[in-house]
């Protein structure tokens, strides 16, 4: 019965899918903050006798910070970053012809040693890439621009998003117990620790690419700026919004900066800003990953590069920001119920990969574990 309701609820899901990005970005910013606003309502004297006053004052001041920090940014930097992603938009098809056209005058062997034919398709293959790079940025622009015109479902969709993810702050503890309670009671043990575990890998790894997403772009622009880059501002939300899809994000990141300083500035500036996204990016992954990531996803990059090209031919943008955690989650929970079928006597958890001793399905159940 419970798995006919998931599946009915799965295919009305499928069917609306076309509402469901407003409610993504509310999830997202749920797994980002609960932390916090489980830290916050702690931290209130009331806590114990009066929890969900607690959690609700933590979400309402979590809002207001959030919202705050929103304003202040958005009147500081949104009419310089508004007025540069319009232009970045309108000009990338003419920066990447000039730079081509810049990369080639600059390299005598490409004249010298590909022949004229071969030379002929590979500039009329990168026109045709930077005039779709060009309507797609321009599709982008032009979407965001008129945001405020668009259909009345879905302004209402992003009205209403705000709402739920209030609630699902506050009440996220008892609709995971309400979600458990569905389960026959001798398995219930098992559930709560396949959803904590969920709870932890999707916490962990969205935190994780939120916080490198903003890092890098702050570092990109404020880099791009000192190195006298056109539209720094823009190419740097560009690099954040390109980090979050896993392995080949960076590199997408950085190829519309690369253009545009090759187009603006021929010469050595290029290789300059070539070595600073270099560097950044090695600083970033050798320093900072491990340690705001950890070991939750724990997939090797070969597995990456094939899930997120799967994952984004099958569901777009969100298949390439959603694939890499719902791998791990799938495999986590393949390897508990694996062991648990079984009589493996050892187990090595996916929380922090430490060997924990694991009774076989017929026995005490393990204990609660909990997740972000």
């Amino acid at each position: 019965m419970v798995a006919g309701a998931l599946l009915i609820v799965a295919w009305m899901l499928y069917a609306a899918r076309g509402a469901l990005p407003p409610f993504f970005l509310g999830a997202i910013f749920v797994i980002a903050f609960a932390p916090a606003v489980d830290r916050v309502a702690n931290g209130f004297p009331f806590r114990e006798r009066h929890p969900d006053l607690a959690l609700s004052c933590s979400v309402a001041l979590l809002y207001l910070t959030f919202i705050s920090v929103v304003l202040a940014m958005a009147a500081t930097w949104g009419p310089e970053v508004f007025n540069e992603g319009k232009s970045f938009a309108n000009d990338l098809p003419t920066l990447a012809t000039r730079a081509q056209h810049e990369v080639q005058d600059s390299n005598g062997w490409y004249q010298q040693n590909i022949p004229p034919e071969v030379r002929d398709q590979l500039e009329k293959n990168v026109d045709k890439l930077a005039g779709k790079a060009g309507d797609y940025a321009q599709q982008v622009a032009s979407r965001t621009i008129n945001f405020a015109t668009a259909g009345l479902t879905t302004v209402i969709s992003y009205i209403v998003v705000p709402f739920w993810a209030f609630f699902i702050l506050k009440d996220r503890e008892k609709g995971t117990r309400a979600f458990i309670a569905l389960f026959p009671e001798s398995v219930q043990p098992d559930v709560q620790y396949l959803v904590a575990n969920a709870r932890a890998v999707f916490g962990s790894y969205v935190r994780a690419q939120l916080l490198l997403s903003v890092l890098t772009a702050f570092v990109t622009a404020i880099g791009l700026r000192w190195f006298g880059v056109r539209f720094s501002l823009a190419l740097g939300i560009v690099a954040g919004v390109a980090n979050l899809i896993p392995v080949i994000g960076p590199m997408l990141g950085a190829a519309p900066a690369l253009i545009v300083v090759t187009a603006t500035h021929p010469g050595l500036r290029v290789l300059w800003v070539f070595l600073f996204l270099f560097v950044a990016q090695e600083l970033k992954d050798f320093i900072i990953v491990p340690r705001v990531q950890g070991r939750a996803v724990r997939l090797h990059p070969a597995i990456i590069l094939v899930l997120i090209v799967v994952a984004g031919r099958l569901a777009g943008f969100w298949g390439l920001l959603l694939a890499v955690p719902v791998a791990a989650v799938v495999r986590d929970s393949y390897v508990y119920v694996y062991h648990r079928l079984g009589d493996q006597p050892v187990l090595v958890l996916p929380e922090h990969g430490e060997p924990r001793p694991l009774a076989p399905l017929d026995r005490e159940p393990p204990a609660r574990v909990s997740g972000g």
